[in-house]
């Protein structure tokens, strides 16, 4: 059974694995990059391991918020996680992106992110 994108079963526990697209995460550090660019296939690859572990939410962050992490610009972060969110639309899976930028969390909802 589908998940609805703006519901989850609270009545227990829920898994939220995160799926950081930055070239500096202290977590992930770049893993889902290649040539300085975010691979959507990588990403969608991870995505599904993480599905596979029992993540039930999946959190994309495309801004490091580590200290001394330079900010980026609401373009730059965009870049990062729509094609991700894109990616992985089609899963079962809630998407929650990690933003403060409310342009991102507009195109991000368009897309299909539900957090």
């Amino acid at each position: 059974m589908a998940r609805s994108l703006f519901s989850l079963d609270i009545a227990q526990p829920q898994v939220m694995a995160v799926l950081n697209v930055t070239p500096d995460s202290f977590s992930d550090g770049g893993r889902y990059l290649r040539g300085g660019k975010v691979d959507p296939a990588v990403c969608r690859q991870r995505a599904e391991q993480m599905l596979a572990e029992g993540a039930s939410i999946i959190d994309i962050g495309g801004e490091s918020t580590r200290p001394g992490a330079q900010p980026v610009s609401p373009d730059e972060e965009m870049q990062r996680v729509l094609p991700v969110i894109e990616a992985i639309a089609d899963l079962d899976v809630v998407i929650s992106v990690d933003t403060s930028s409310p342009q991102l969390m507009r195109e991000a909802v368009a897309l299909g992110a539900g957090l």
